[in-house]
């Protein structure tokens, strides 16, 4: 005969087996199109000013709805002067959390500026979701950490999320239009698939013998939670193929005769990783994880490999395998430092996050940058679900706080690859990319990319030119040491 507390233990398990997957969250896209409803994965205010797109991906990196895609990019293809902008969300968030709402909030800010306005450019924000909230459960979420991240891994490495993205950014250029940016952005997890995906398509040739350019514009990824090794990876091969030249201030190709046809302005980089000085869930929970998971695995032995920059310096792949690339001092390559505080420029003529719009309303100088209000968490009164009131006003804080910021290269690798530590008054903790600082020194990254023209209007995005052969001698070198 069992035990009663024997077969109370089997029901208590049972219970909680069942708890644990009534809890889970749902499959299945979110924002269907249907029949009735072909366009219900795309939405905006009724004036018109910006399109909101969602587009969903499962575990396995498959796209849920085709059709969510195909509406994308048909909003796209309707766009005279597309300014697009996609984002992949991070942990803790689907198609249905706030943090949709904290992504529209922004694409409506932007297509309130009076460039965006008086230039009639069409702006359009695409939702990357995919199930980065497993469990519902408060306290129980927080165990899906590594599940998700393999899930993340799984969505870059497959094809669909790649050609999606391809796909929009295309759209964006098609023949025809007066002027186009793409944009793309990803938090957390969304870093690691962001990061994972396009790396593959920067580094990628034509069989012509050319280098194909990337159909984006720009692309940042914040507190990216995903190891260094992949990075450390981009970094050697764009210092295989560009070297820093002080005087023109660019990155230009290695090999004789790439520099005519391979020049990049240094603040125009391929890739920007901007990384929150006190982000402990990449700063300490990262290393504790990777490092419980190789004990687990068995895995002690690692291969020593040259830092990208550092003429040959070799270290332990363990370093970088338990190391986010923010948080990696092999990598680091800029710092944000504070320059004092500012006053306010004149002429301002919104009254929310106002740095924003001074970044961006002129070409930054010295990249140099202004941010406005005292990053104390307030903006998390707005957008506690995924609703968003296009005609909501938020007031003015009433405090703000004017202080200019620099981003200074610190050493590592000079490459068009930027790995940035940002200061805690500017990106709070893993998941301060929304705050006021955040977006106002993103505003200022996006007009380093997208610079004004003599006439103070938006100039036509330039095709990247990529080196077409690399400095195999830079190559020999590395593995010798």
């Amino acid at each position: 005969m069992r035990r009663p507390d024997s077969i109370c233990c089997r029901v208590l398990s049972l219970l909680a087996v069942g708890i644990l997957f009534g809890s889970c969250e749902s499959y299945g896209p979110f924002h269907p199109n249907t029949a009735a409803e072909p366009l219900n994965s795309i939405r905006g205010p009724s004036d018109g000013r910006y399109k909101f797109a969602f587009i969903e991906f499962g575990d396995q990196g498959s796209a849920l709805d085709t059709s969510q895609r195909a509406a994308a990019i048909n909003v796209i293809r309707q766009a005279q002067r597309p300014l697009l902008f996609v984002y992949i969300h991070g942990w803790m968030n689907n198609a249905v959390s706030g943090d949709v709402c904290r992504f529209e909030h922004f694409i409506d800010m932007v297509s309130r500026l009076p460039e965006v306005t008086q230039e009639k450019v069409n702006v359009i924000g695409v939702y990357i979701a995919w199930r980065g909230k497993d469990l519902s459960v408060p306290g129980l979420d927080l165990l899906t950490f590594w599940n998700r991240k393999l899930t993340g891994g799984s969505v870059a490495a497959q094809n669909s999320c790649l050609a999606t993205i391809n796909e929009l950014a295309l759209a964006a250029r098609e023949p025809g239009k007066q002027v186009h940016h793409c944009v793309l952005m990803g938090h957390s997890f969304g870093g690691l698939v962001l990061s994972n995906t396009i790396s593959h398509s920067i580094l990628d040739a034509s069989s012509t013998g050319a280098r194909n350019a990337s159909p984006w514009d720009m692309a940042v990824a914040f507190n990216p939670a995903d190891d260094s090794i992949g990075t450390r990876q981009l970094l050697s091969e764009l210092d295989y193929l560009y070297k820093y030249d002080p005087t023109r201030g660019a990155y230009v190709g290695r090999s004789p005769g790439a520099e005519e046809g391979a020049m990049m302005s240094e603040n125009h980089p391929l890739l920007i990783v901007l990384q929150s000085e006190n982000d402990q869930a990449t700063g300490k929970f990262f290393p504790i994880g990777q490092s419980l998971t190789n004990t687990v695995n068995l895995h002690y032995h690692w291969d020593r490999v040259p830092v990208p920059g550092s003429n040959g310096q070799k270290v332990s792949e363990g370093e970088l395998q338990t190391h986010t690339p923010g948080n990696d001092k092999y990598l680091v390559n800029f710092n944000v430092v504070p320059l004092g505080e500012a006053t306010a420029p004149s002429g301002l003529s919104t009254y929310e996050n106002r740095a924003f719009e001074a970044n961006i309303r002129q070409n930054v100088r010295g990249r140099t940058f202004f941010t406005s209000e005292k990053n104390n968490g307030h903006e998390k009164q707005f957008c506690q679900g995924p609703e968003y009131n296009p005609g909501e006003t938020r007031p003015p804080t009433g405090n703000e706080d004017w202080r200019r910021w620099e981003f200074v290269y610190s050493g590592n690798a000079r490459v068009p690859c930027w790995i940035v530590r940002v200061p805690k008054e500017i990106i709070w903790g893993h998941g301060g990319l929304w705050s006021d600082n955040s977006v106002a020194m993103f505003g200022a990254l996006y007009r380093m990319h997208f610079p004004l023209n003599a006439e103070g209007r938006p100039a036509a995005s330039q095709p990247v030119r990529l080196p077409k052969a690399p400095d195999t001698l830079k190559l020999n070198q590395d593995k010798l040491h």
